[in-house]
């Protein structure tokens, strides 16, 4: 079926099935599966259908059934399910994307199952391995890297299988949770077990993965049970418009009783929230840091070059005139504050290592999920480079997520032999000092449980930006990752006060959209503080909805009148919207808590400007100029009200001024045009215009445009001139001849 037709049909079905106008949905559904040819599932669609009667003929007979809504989810979620499969049917034939061509080549392995794979890689691995290892006295093997190599490639096969295979399978979800439970298998495939759940459930809505990554939740490694919490949360904001079953439901109500569940969703909660800051993170770097760094690199080296002979390693660490040159730059202040993003959990690492992601092993989507482990078939037992006593330090280093850590271990092949036999020396140094570091309180405990979710985002986080084939994915990071937005999730999150936590953070970091999500979850559940209030309404402004900011910003100012800063921010809408009466009452107040603030006498002179009290706005201006005489910011409406007056004499006096004293803009030479007009001075105002229309040639070589733009000022300031004594039948005429002088 053309896929275009099938994606409108397939939204139509869930905005029906939103609706709850089941019988609509049952239609279309119906429709599509027959026009598939597909008997298999257009009859599930009639079984579904007929259960779903046969609850309406009961509800007709007036019968009470407390079900009947719970019912009513199911038969919603079931025709969702199915279109979901006629979905993936549909494309599985010619698709190119990354999914559908692994799909394609699992579907022709007829043989296997992910039982059977689970099988093989035992054998590969658990037998094998451990034969090789005998054999050689405890040592790797090339024989036994050859083994590791193979049980690598089975580890792929079964994540890829777990991946495209919708539905799960009882089978196959017995097979699953056998392996996850079990510490007969190494944790990293069991870390990537998950991850193939996860990565599949992104795809398709499968509750039976949800079921899975809670029993993997349990498991006594952190590395594991971190993991499924961050793929289980994935997996609700992912399916959070379909309703959850009961079933899971009551499993989640019994996980929530468990020691650590409160913990672990705050850590989580708040991973995921932070990823929405990591481009800004990196564009930081890339844009202002770096940069700053190279601008100093000649000045660093001819310092060192000039001391390089008698140099204390000690001057590395301290020296006095390197920092004087960072804190000149502006620099320390950067690094400063890329220190303090690092320590609240920020993604630095991402623009560093994002160059990283080039090697072939990242052309596999399981590579990106693969925790880190120093038996990896490339560098395990690789003593002639060196490899595994660097990959034994690397894997303890918190700092770096799983992906990175290969990033760098792979990096490490494409060094020159001198450089890397250094960099390897530095590292079994340091090897000892890092193991410390793992085993004290700073890593350990709470700490390290929230550091593991930290990299567990990382990872995903990478996968669905850096992937080379990520258009093909629906990034859930896209928008920020909301968990309130989870109806079956709401309930913790509320009850935990993390909920003005994620607000704040939005909020703070510039992200108005997601902040407003959450204060209006916050509002609708009894939150009315002024602060929230002012907050709804400044992010209402920044997203540009001046008129609901202005509602939030009155019912700010009812619960605390006092605030300046809410009186300040409402003006200024106010005044945007047009409303400057409005604006004019708060600024009098404000005017008379601070009457030493020339910003305040400047916005009423505006305000009084817009409501033709001209003479009213002149003696605002003049009290503006007083209090800030520097910023000549009362100059130009001083002297638009002055001509507007009559007063040209005065009017004159201050546009001179700003023609001295600032960059003239071509506002100013049209302005001072009027005024040599109002003053009969025709031959000085045809000058002005002239300088006028030549300052705005910059920003528009079309001459056409140019002039046609100038007419319609001249047209809008026509009721201004007439204000100052100006014949309006003098105006064409002096367009007119400007126009020849041209």
């Amino acid at each position: 079926m053309d896929k275009k037709i099938f994606a409108e049909t397939k939204k139509r079905i869930e905005r029906y099935v939103a609706g709850h106008r089941l019988r609509d949905a049952f239609a279309l559904a119906r429709s599509l599966a027959e026009g598939m040819m597909n008997g298999a599932l257009a009859r599930e669609i009639a079984s579904v259908e007929e259960g779903y009667r046969f609850m309406l003929d009961y509800a007709a007979k007036g019968a009470d059934d407390p079900a009947r809504g719970e019912m009513v989810k199911n038969f919603g979620n079931s025709v969702l399910e199915i279109v979901d499969r006629l979905d993936r049917d549909n494309n599985k034939s010619d698709t190119p994307t990354c999914y559908y061509n692994t799909l394609r080549y699992e579907e022709m392995q007829r043989t296997d199952s992910i039982a059977s794979l689970i099988d093989a890689y035992k054998h590969a691995t658990m037998q094998g391995s451990l034969f090789d290892m005998v054999a050689t006295g405890g040592v790797h093997s090339s024989k036994s890297r050859q083994s590791l190599a193979e049980g690598e490639a089975i580890e792929r096969r079964i994540f890829n299988r777990l991946w495209v295979t919708h539905p799960l399978s009882a089978a196959d979800a017995e097979a699953v949770a056998g392996v996850i439970a079990s510490a007969d298998y190494p944790v990293h495939f069991r870390g990537l077990m998950v991850w193939g759940l996860v990565l599949g459930g992104l795809e398709f809505v499968d509750e039976r993965r949800c079921d899975l990554l809670l029993e993997a939740y349990t498991s006594v490694d952190d590395h594991v049970a971190t993991a499924a919490f961050v793929g289980l949360m994935l997996l609700l904001h992912s399916g959070k418009e379909r309703p959850l079953s009961a079933k899971l439901r009551a499993k989640l109500d019994a996980f929530r009783e468990r020691d650590g569940w409160a913990d672990d969703l705050r850590s989580a909660y708040m991973e995921l929230v932070k990823t929405i800051d990591t481009d800004r993170i990196t564009r930081k770097i890339r844009d202002e840091v770096v940069p700053e760094m190279l601008k100093l690199r000649p000045e660093f080296d001819k310092k060192l070059n000039s001391k390089i002979e008698n140099l204390d390693p000690a001057d590395l660490e301290e020296n006095p005139e390197w920092s004087e040159m960072l804190e000149k730059s502006g620099l320390a202040d950067k690094l400063k504050e890329m220190s303090e993003i690092q320590e609240e959990g920020g993604d630095v690492m991402m623009g560093t290592f994002s160059h990283l992601k080039t090697f072939p092993f990242f052309n596999e989507p399981a590579n990106w999920f693969l925790p880190f482990h120093t038996d990896y078939s490339e560098f395990a037992g690789n003593d002639a480079a060196g490899m595994q006593p660097v990959a034994e330090v690397i894997a303890i280093a918190p700092f770096l997520c799983d992906s990175d850590k290969f990033s760098f271990m792979l990096s490490l092949n494409h060094v020159p032999a001198a450089q890397r036999e250094m960099m390897l020396s530095q590292f079994k140094a340091q090897g000892d000092q890092l193991a410390e570091l793992q085993a004290s309180s700073l890593v350990t405990g709470n700490d390290g449980r929230k550091n593991l979710f930290n990299k567990q985002v990382q990872n995903l986080f990478r996968f669905f930006r850096l992937f080379r084939r990520k258009g093909e994915f629906r990034n859930p990071f896209e928008g920020g990752v909301n968990l309130v937005e989870v109806e079956a999730l709401r309930g913790d999150i509320m009850q935990l006060g993390m909920l003005p936590l994620v607000a704040e953070f939005y909020f703070t970091h510039g992200y108005y959209g997601q902040a407003l999500q959450a204060f209006r979850i916050m509002e609708e559940n009894g939150a009315a503080e002024a602060q929230l209030y002012q907050k709804t309404g400044y992010a209402l402004q920044k997203t540009g909805d001046t008129a609901r900011a202005v509602d939030y910003y009155m019912k700010a100012e009812m619960l605390d009148g006092r605030s300046d800063w809410t009186l300040r921010r409402l003006a200024r809408c106010l005044m945007t919207l047009g409303r400057p009466e409005e604006a004019l009452e708060r600024l009098r107040v404000l005017e008379e808590r601070h009457p030493e603030h020339a910003a305040t006498a400047l916005n009423i002179g505006r305000c009084l400007v817009e409501t033709g009290r001209y003479d009213e706005a002149i003696a605002a201006y003049y009290k503006a100029e007083y209090l800030d005489e520097k910023s000549g910011k009362a100059l130009r409406p001083l002297a638009w009200c002055l001509l507007l007056t009559g007063n040209l004499e005065r009017s004159r006096k201050y546009y001179e001024k700003v023609i001295e004293t600032t960059d003239p803009t071509p506002a100013d030479y049209l302005n001072m045009g009027h005024l040599a007009l109002a003053e009969g001075r025709f031959k000085e105002a045809l000058n002005f215009y002239s300088l006028n229309i030549t300052a705005r040639g910059a920003d528009e070589p079309d001459r056409a445009k140019l002039i046609d733009s100038f007419i319609a000022e001249m047209r809008a300031d026509t009721p201004y001139l007439r204000m100052a004594g100006v014949d309006p039948t003098l105006i064409p005429l002096l367009v007119d001849s400007l126009l020849y002088t041209l």
